[in-house]
């Protein structure tokens, strides 16, 4: 964990005997709140606090890390975008090693040295200080891990309806259609003539001049040479 982090998780390496040390830690849902804020998710409200239950052992200098996770947190839905109930259950395997002088946490690769009885698929090779073993980023890493892509507040979730224009109570028409009304109440289809009187119309009634003309009485007749 970076310097100016608050951590909650934490044992000093030389407390650690060889034959192991147990670790049971209860985490308050603001730990959750702060570590996960930035993939939108939170502790779960009214929901047991999240405790890392598990043991460390030493080999040499290594500490080996097994424990289990426990939480219960809430993410945006991905369909309507309400909170999502995610319970969490995650094994946390690490082994860590004091990293050379100088160097800050960072993943260590497989072969690096030490012989353990741990394998790249067993558990994540890491390292530590040489002081201090924190625990806070891995346990945060576990958690997201467990998080679905999609979560669903329900398996059969409809997601966000559509919203429904509503008409307006009674059967009030727009101004700027009363004119096409007439229609309406015509007998037979709507002639060019009809058309040109409506466009007038509701050109009258917006205050604009009408831009369409009939020419149904026909084109006038070009002057004699």
């Amino acid at each position: 964990m970076s310097k100016g982090k608050q951590s909650e998780i934490h044992f000093a390496a030389a407390q650690v005997p060889v034959d192991g040390l147990d670790i049971d830690v209860t985490l308050p849902p603001e730990w959750l709140d702060k570590a996960l804020a930035e993939a939108g998710v939170g502790a779960a409200e009214g929901k047991p606090s999240p405790t890392v239950r598990g043991r460390l052992s030493r080999s040499g200098r290594d500490i080996v890390v097994r424990a289990r996770v426990v939480a219960a947190v809430q993410a945006p839905c991905a369909r309507c975008l309400r909170p999502a109930l995610v319970p969490i259950d995650a094994a946390l395997s690490l082994l860590l090693s004091p990293a050379p002088r100088g160097e800050s946490r960072g993943r260590r690769q497989p072969g690096d040295g030490g012989e353990h009885e741990f394998t790249a698929a067993e558990a994540d090779m890491d390292t530590y200080d040489g002081e201090t073993i924190v625990l806070d980023d891995f346990v945060r890493e576990a958690i997201m891990l467990e998080v679905p892509t999609f979560p669903l507040c329900e398996p059969d979730c409809p997601g966000i309806r559509a919203s429904v224009a509503v008409p307006p109570p009674g059967n009030d028409i727009d101004p700027r259609l009363a004119p096409l009304n007439a229609f309406r109440k015509k007998d037979g289809p709507a002639t060019l003539q009809d058309l040109v009187d409506a466009a007038a119309a509701r050109a009258e009634s917006m205050g604009r001049k009408p831009v369409l003309r009939s020419n149904v009485h026909g084109k006038k007749k070009k002057k004699g040479k």
